[in-house]
């Protein structure tokens, strides 16, 4: 019974890391204008603006800098839908 469980996890585990979509991760890092630098080293470039930067290092503590992989394009917006 706990062979049969351990499987089914692993299974399971296997399914959730197969449908992510790596390719739409790597084009978000391109998209954003600022990094949050931790004190350990550690990077985060998910900051469109330095607002939410900064929040965020309020928070945690850091620095903000520009993304050196900022491709200069803005984030693709969707329009409002028209409802007739």
């Amino acid at each position: 019974m706990r062979h049969v469980t351990i499987c089914m996890t692993l299974a399971v585990s296997a399914m959730l890391a197969a449908s992510s979509a790596p390719a739409s991760a790597q084009r978000y890092i391109y998209e954003t204008q600022y990094c949050v630098r931790a004190f350990d080293g550690a990077t985060d470039c998910s900051y469109y603006t330095l607002q939410q930067c900064l929040t965020a290092v309020s928070a945690t503590g850091g620095d903000c800098a520009i993304n050196p992989r900022y491709s200069g394009e803005p984030p693709q917006r969707r329009k409002p839908r028209n409802y007739r």
